[in-house]
């Protein structure tokens, strides 16, 4: 029997690409009309096969001319790791086996290409994280995403004490925060080294010099204590998104930081926030302003050995 073949999508697959999406949104509670999916098919398609983003990879199995699964992978700028934000398979009795040679091939690739780390990100009742783990994916922690439908017009502005903007002196404070903040489990993953974190966080792709100028961008505010930074605030408003970290031993107002938060998003629309397992504090923090859970996501990440180049003697000849 002939194996499926794997290779990277290309411009020609246009029309077996979005058969695969119809196929894939029929097996899913997708609503959306038929030319909807298909016009938003193209618009991926076109994305992904041009290679229109910088760093992005994508691969598809193809069976009798038909693609079965697609994963697709962007390194992040300026480290050697990949984020795996697309592994999409045809629901099918076979659908491990796709998922897991898409993988595998992703793995090898990458390998290639001389990264270090790969992350994944899957719903948490996905059948695929199984197979991950199955070519070496190890889950490391788990997100629950809350909402909140509508930003209020505060009465009063919410106070924190000692929160001020980020400082570009700040990130060897907001490691040590970091460190005492998360797990152990969590930082082997994702960083255990400053060097390490500091392009996690990508703190370079977005100078604290310049985020006067990028009211758009993500600012970042932090909460001081006695000796060492005690909570961090990052406000995102082009994702209108909230992301806080505090540090359970010392006292703050997480409430009350989420809330002044919400003030930097403007009232009028939608907000959401990321909570980590590690973080009971800022679900409840969350639910008591009226953010509710709408799904959660485990989070993966396979490390990859560095391919040395072979040694090799070679003749030394006397001058």
């Amino acid at each position: 029997m002939r194996e499926p073949m794997i290779r990277a999508l290309r411009p020609t697959d246009i029309l077996p690409f979005v058969a695969f999406c119809h196929q894939v949104s029929c097996g899913s509670d997708d609503r959306t009309s038929v030319l909807t999916r298909s016009l938003s098919a193209i618009g991926v398609f076109l994305e992904r096969s041009l290679a229109l983003e910088p760093g992005r990879e994508s691969w598809v199995q193809i069976e009798h001319g038909q693609i079965s699964g697609l994963v697709s992978a962007k390194r992040r700028e300026g480290a050697d790791i990949w984020d795996i934000d697309q592994l999409v398979y045809v629901p099918s009795p076979d659908a491990p086996r796709t998922c897991a040679r898409l993988l595998k091939h992703l793995l090898a690739a990458a390998s290639d290409d001389g990264v270090q780390k790969v992350f994944l990100r899957l719903e948490s009742d996905n059948p695929a994280l199984e197979w991950a783990r199955q070519v070496g994916f190890v889950q490391y922690s788990t997100e629950t995403i809350y909402h909140l439908p509508e930003v209020p017009v505060p009465a009063h502005p919410p106070r924190v004490q000692r929160l001020r903007p980020r400082r570009p002196a700040d990130h060897q404070a907001l490691f040590q925060l970091y460190c005492s903040a998360v797990p152990v489990r969590v930082r082997q993953a994702e960083g255990m080294t400053l060097h390490e974190w500091r392009w996690t966080d990508g703190w370079w792709l977005d100078p604290m010099s310049l985020q006067i100028f990028r009211h758009h961008r993500r600012v970042d505010y932090v909460v001081e204590s006695t000796e060492r930074l005690s909570g961090w605030l990052q406000v995102e408003r082009r994702m209108r998104r909230l992301t806080v970290l505090t540090d359970t031993r010392e006292e703050i107002d997480v409430e009350a930081l989420v809330r002044y938060g919400l003030t930097r998003l403007r009232a009028g629309g939608d907000a959401y926030c990321a909570v980590r397992d590690y973080q009971p504090e800022l679900g409840r923090a969350l639910e008591e302003i009226g953010f509710s859970p709408i799904g959660s996501q485990s989070l993966l990440t396979r490390a990859l050995a560095t391919r040395i180049p072979e040694g090799k003697l070679v003749p030394v000849r006397a001058s």
